[in-house]
């Protein structure tokens, strides 16, 4: 079956058939299936799209090899698609030092913008709490990053997060870092945060 399913996703066929054949080798448990989803993600001559679905597949199997296999793979693939699924694939499974990967995408300042932001959305989506995305809040100097993760903070519920975002509404030094803040807070119905912006138009 596995050989089958190999020879239909390595075709020249409609794509719509290959993307099934990558879902139906997703869900074969042998090493054999694994093997060929790990080929072909790295087959440059396939397409970006049928690759993503089997860098996504291959995210979804289980064990720890697979998150340091797909480490290992986004140094090599050259496109940004490519790295974002990857990104996103390592974001799905904490533990297996993934956290501490996708923080090391963020401060790399090889990477480009684009990468980097989708980095911090999805350490956003990791769980990482309030007091870890202000420290790389404050670990970051680019304000492209800064935004997104204020954006990250505003997606969360606890009251930690609302006291980060009226800290950065009242003293950052960057007026519009201070804007961002103050819009998220906007979104809110916590009297705190009414009386918080309250506060600040009455200075």
């Amino acid at each position: 079956a596995v050989d089958m399913l190999v020879d239909i996703v390595t075709s020249n066929g409609e794509r719509a058939l290959r993307e099934r054949a990558l879902f139906a080798l997703s869900q074969h448990s042998s090493s054999a299936a694994g093997a060929a989803l790990r080929t072909f993600a790295e087959n440059e001559r396939e397409p970006t799209e049928l690759r993503e679905k089997a860098i996504f597949w291959l995210g979804q199997r289980n064990g720890s090899d697979q998150a340091e296999y797909l480490r290992g793979l986004y140094r090599k693939v050259g496109t940004e698609e490519l790295r974002e699924r990857i990104l996103f694939a390592l974001s799905q499974k904490r533990g297996n030092g993934n956290e501490a990967f996708i923080l090391g995408v963020v401060r790399d300042p090889k990477e480009s913008m684009e990468v980097r932001k989708k980095a911090i959305f999805n350490v956003g989506q990791m769980g990482f709490d309030i007091g870890q995305l202000a420290g790389l809040y404050s670990s970051l100097d680019e304000r492209e990053l800064r935004e997104q993760v204020i954006f990250a903070i505003s997606q969360r519920r606890e009251g930690a997060a609302l006291d980060k975002l009226m800290d950065i509404a009242k003293s950052d030094p960057d007026k519009e870092l201070r804007k961002k803040a103050i819009f998220w807070l906007g979104q809110s119905r916590d009297p705190r945060v009414t009386a918080f912006l309250a506060e600040l138009i009455n200075r």
